[in-house]
Formats: structure tokens, C-alpha cells, sequence
């Protein structure tokens, strides 16, 4: 296969284990989530926990929301091996637990380690490419980061749908945890050099900032009314605090901005994508990984496209939450069956290709000698996000179905079109809010 000489230049065989590394991390967590996504339904049908449905799909993006913030400050005061190996143990720990849990919210409780180890794993390409790669190669990086987590989503809605089509549910939750040991040995071949010395070796780690804001998304969860107190005293907080978790620049403010509605209008929908299809309209579990399987080509191609685009950093992100938004509007409208579902994901996903590398970039600028933190709050500000947009999904699904029939669809396995049309009109509700968000474009920098 030809190469373009920025990749063969950044693919050299000293780099090949840090790349691995680097890889391997964002491998195990995007794969995790979209294969755990897959089965979810199956699950929740099982446990009789159709209710909790977006309780533990919201879970994981609450403990990521502290994980990463942590993992950020870890990685520029110690590098990033002490990072990939505390998220690959973590993650292991809790996922061996989980095939034998009795209910819904005993899997909430282990998706939330789950989400926490997985900020620590997230980090590492993150702080990788601005960290130990050379700037000129900096923009492919990332769009190799991306292709590798677009490779691992492609193989988890497959994997999950398999799994739980011929074996259980059960054992969809296994296979993460069996890649993270590769991904160990990869980080011990390619991360711990001693000739490189962490960013900041004094970079201190403030863990209430994160801790608040995790708490307030989980609050989220549970009763909105919760989360007010949690919400105000993590502004204050951050407003204070000497090292905040998000760049306190104008530009930074924006980039968390337009991240954030990103990740409420796309993780949101994306998350409602199994529930919608195989629950609400009965689609065989395999169909209804197709679109998942779909979203993969589209956020990679997005990525790819992003590198390329004669267009500053502020264009580019207003293009990108522009096809976001509008995707997510496409997944309210019911038309076509679940084809809008399917078709809006796809051109979602597209978008937040584009944003990725381009986000990404601008938020390392806004805090030099501290990658790792900045790089950090990108993904942060999406699962931050996502956390709000499959909170408030799940709440306008239960208030527009009720409990009561949620309950019951465990039993039927021919779609409960009522549910279909509740996800519907939580998509347009997401669409709307990301779209009122997008002059937030403004406060980024002009170049």
C-alpha cells in the first residue's frame, strides 16, 4: 500500500510500540462502548431493567468525565505509561465482574469504574501525539488516532451483535477486557523510555473540579433537580481553581462549548440508536449494528477530510457542528422507518470526524507545557455531553412511553413503535440544543 511521505515518516520503526500503544488504548475503549451498546438492550431485557436503560449507558460518561481531567494531569506530571497502565487494570478488574451481576444497576456501578479507567486510557493517544510527536506530522497522528478508534467501532457493533446473537450478552462483555493485556505490553515496549521526561513533573492533580463535574452529570442521571447544587459548585470551582479543567481562554471556553453540544446532539442519539431499532421497532440485533457499523467509515472519513480542508480552525468547526446538528435532526424525523435513525447517525458521525483533529489541535494551543490536560478536555467536554444528551433522551423516553410499558417490552420482541417515536422526538430535541450553541464558533481564534 503507498503511503503519503508524512505517514511513512510518522509509521518509522522507532515509533512503531508508542503508536501501538497509543492505538491499542483508544482500540479498547471505543470498541468497549459500541459493543457494550450492542448488547445493551439484550441486557437490560434480561435483567428487567428496560428503565435503566440510559442510567447505565450514562454512567460510563459520568466516571469519564473524572477520569480524564485526572489521567491529563497524571500523564504531564508522570507520562504516559503510569496512565495506560492504571486504565488497563482498572478496566480488566471490572470487566471480569460484569457477566455475573444479577441486575441493571449492578452494571451501572461497573460501568462507572469501567468509564473511570477508560479516562485514563483516552488520555494516552491524546497526550502521545502533542507530547512525543513531531508538529509537522501532528495533524496525521490524529487522523490515524481517528482511524483507529473508527476501526474499533466498526468491530464492536459486529462483535457485540455476534456475541450476544450466538452466545449471551454476557459474553460481549468480556471481550475488552481480553485486549487489554496487549495493549500493556504494547505501552511497556513503547512508553516507558527513560530519555523522556513528562511534560510537567510538577503539574499538580485537583481532583474536586472533575469529582464535581462527574457528580453532576450522574446527578443528571437520577433527578435533574440533583444536579443544580453539584452544577453551581463546579462552575465556582472552576472559576477558582489555579488549575481549571477546561483552558480558561476565550478560545478554550468556545472549544468546550461546541465540543460539549457536539457530544450532547451525537452521544445523545447514538446511545437511543440500539433501543430505538431493536426494541422499539424490533430489528434482528445484527441489522441494528449496521448503522453503528456505518457511523465507523464516516467518522474516519471525516477525520481524513479534516486534515485536508483549506479552512481555519473556526470554519471547521462550524462546518462540523453543523453536519452534527443536522444529523441528529434527520434521526427525529419519522419518515422511512428507522432508515432516518440510520441515515442521520451516519451524517452525525461524519460531522465529529471533522471536529476531532481540528478541536483537538486548538485546545493543546490554548495551554502550552500542559498537552496532556488540554487535550484531555476535548473528549471530556464530549462526555460531559454526552452525559446531559443521554440523560435528557432517556428522561423524554420514559416521560412520553411511561414505565409501565417499558417494563413490559421485555416481553415483546416485535417493536414497541411507541418507544421508536419517543427516541425520535428526544433526537430532535438534542438537534435543537446543538444548533443554539453553534455561535459559540465565535469566541475560537481567527487563524
Amino acid at each position: 500500500m503507498n503511503l503519503s511521505p508524512a505517514y511513512r515518516e510518522l509509521l518509522a520503526p522507532e515509533r512503531r510500540w508508542l503508536l501501538a500503544a497509543a492505538g491499542g488504548a483508544s482500540f479498547v475503549a471505543a470498541s468497549d462502548v459500541l459493543l457494550v451498546a450492542t448488547a445493551l438492550p439484550s441486557a437490560a431485557r434480561d435483567l428487567s431493567g428496560l428503565d435503566r436503560y440510559a442510567l447505565v449507558v450514562g454512567c460510563y460518561a459520568a466516571a469519564l468525565a473524572i477520569g480524564l481531567p485526572i489521567s491529563g494531569a497524571v500523564i504531564d506530571r508522570f507520562g504516559a505509561w503510569h496512565s495506560l497502565v492504571f486504565g488497563c487494570a482498572l478496566f480488566a478488574a471490572a470487566g471480569v465482574c460484569a457477566p455475573f451481576v444479577p441486575t441493571m444497576e449492578a452494571i451501572a456501578v461497573l460501568r462507572l469504574v469501567q468509564g473511570f479507567a477508560a479516562g485514563f486510557l483516552l488520555a494516552v493517544p491524546l497526550s502521545v501525539v502533542v507530547q512525543r510527536i513531531p508538529k509537522h506530522l501532528q495533524k496525521s497522528a490524529y487522523a490515524l488516532s481517528n482511524s483507529v478508534w473508527a476501526l474499533a467501532a466498526l468491530a464492536g457493533p459486529v462483535l457485540g451483535a455476534v456475541l450476544t446473537d450466538l452466545l449471551s450478552w454476557r459474553a460481549a462483555f468480556l471481550v475488552p477486557v481480553l485486549m487489554t493485556g496487549a495493549v500493556a505490553y504494547a505501552g511497556y515496549r513503547g512508553l516507558r523510555d527513560p530519555s523522556i521526561r513528562p511534560a510537567d513533573p510538577h503539574a499538580r492533580i485537583h481532583p474536586l473540579g472533575p469529582l464535581l463535574l462527574g457528580g453532576t452529570v450522574a446527578a443528571l442521571l437520577i433527578d435533574p433537580r440533583l444536579a443544580i447544587l453539584p452544577g453551581i459548585a463546579f462552575l465556582l470551582q472552576e472559576w477558582r481553581a489555579k488549575e481549571p479543567v477546561f483552558p480558561r481562554t476565550r478560545a478554550g471556553r468556545g472549544i468546550a462549548i461546541l465540543c460539549g453540544t457536539a457530544g450532547i446532539a451525537f452521544t445523545g442519539a447514538d446511545g437511543m440508536v440500539p433501543l430505538g431499532l431493536q426494541v422499539g421497532l424490533g430489528w434482528p440485533i445484527l441489522v441494528a449494528a449496521l448503522p453503528l457499523v456505518a457511523t465507523t467509515g464516516a467518522w474516519a472519513g471525516g477525520s481524513f477530510v479534516s486534515s485536508r480542508l483549506p479552512l481555519t480552525h473556526r470554519q471547521q468547526m462550524l462546518l462540523a457542528g453543523s453536519l452534527t446538528a443536522a444529523g441528529v435532526l434527520v434521526m427525529g424525523v419519522p419518515l422511512l422507518g428507522g432508515g432516518t435513525i440510520a441515515i442521520g447517525i451516519v451524517i452525525a458521525a461524519f460531522g465529529m470526524g471533522i471536529q476531532s483533529p481540528v478541536a483537538l489541535l486548538s485546545a493543546a494551543a490554548e495551554r502550552p507545557g500542559g498537552e496532556g490536560r488540554a487535550t484531555a478536555s476535548v473528549p471530556l467536554a464530549r462526555s460531559i455531553g454526552g452525559g446531559i444528551g443521554i440523560a435528557a433522551a432517556g428522561a423524554i423516553v420514559v416521560g412520553r412511553v411511561g414505565e409501565e410499558t417499558l417494563s413490559a417490552a421485555k416481553d415483546i420482541h416485535t417493536g414497541v413503535p411507541a418507544i421508536a417515536d419517543a427516541v425520535q422526538h428526544a433526537n430532535l430535541v438534542l438537534a435543537l440544543i446543538s444548533l443554539a450553541c453553534l455561535p459559540a464558533v465565535l469566541l475560537l481564534r481567527r487563524d
